[in-house]
């Protein structure tokens, strides 16, 4: 069995879970503390090449002082199998210096691969990546997070992550049960370790802290990373159906 699957919740937990989760993005150094992100992350039923699927966008508006760390706009959108919840294709189409650019992931099952491939204008960049159940993009990674049943995970998880069409190293590690991150919440908290690459365009953001909330619809509650110079941190501020 896949290891990533085996760590997953059953499925039947997932139509808890639907809807457009939106968060508040803000950097702080010393005291200067401003929002300069504002970010949905979907999660709703679709279909993927005619079979059933669950669908996923993130999309990220950025305000133009934060633009030195993470491109102007952001969108991405990754499609899952209903049975496993494995990714299936991944998409993050956007602009560079006036051309049409993108990155692309397919999650093949059948050769064990994840074809990826980038294009920049006229140039198309194809690699292939093992798909190994333990090779994923940030935004499966975040509904990998999600979804996790932690009875299974003892202990850190080594992984891949793919970003801009690259394969970096990381692990991922259960810290606990937090009961102070949000008010009458139990959360659950995960830090992220990133190797040759962060979260951020200019690399930084390499260690990053996650909480999710205990209760059967997984949302994910915050996010915080130090970057090159200060603190970029999310915090949720709404949920809809």
């Amino acid at each position: 069995m896949n290891r990533l699957a085996y760590l997953l919740l059953p499925a039947l937990l997932l139509t808890e879970t639907l809807g457009t989760a939106r968060y508040e993005v803000r950097y702080k150094l010393g005291l200067f503390d401003t929002r300069v992100v504002t970010a949905e992350i979907t999660w709703e039923e679709s279909s993927w090449n005619g079979i059933p699927a669950y669908y996923s966008a993130a999309i990220i508006e950025t305000t133009p002082f934060f633009r030195l760390f993470l491109a102007s706009n952001y969108f991405a959108e990754t499609y899952f199998s209903q049975d496993g919840l494995m990714p299936l294709y991944f998409d993050n189409p956007f602009q560079h210096k006036g051309k049409d650019c993108k990155f692309e992931y397919l999650f093949r099952q059948d050769t064990g691969e994840i074809e990826s491939t980038t294009t920049r204008g006229d140039n198309t960049e194809f690699l292939t990546f093992p798909h190994d159940g333990r090779t994923v993009d940030f935004l499966s990674l975040v509904h990998f997070i999600r979804f996790l049943d932690l009875s299974r995970m003892a202990e850190p998880l080594p992984m891949h992550i793919l970003i801009s069409g690259k394969s970096y190293p990381a692990e991922l590690v259960y810290l606990g049960e937090d009961l102070e991150k949000q008010p009458d919440t139990t959360c659950d908290k995960f830090l992220l370790k990133l190797s040759g690459h962060g979260l951020m365009e200019d690399k930084s953001g390499n260690e990053i802290y996650l909480w999710r909330s205990g209760g059967a619809d997984r949302k994910m509650i915050a996010l915080e990373t130090d970057l090159s110079t200060g603190t970029m941190y999310a915090r949720l501020s709404s949920v809809k159906d």
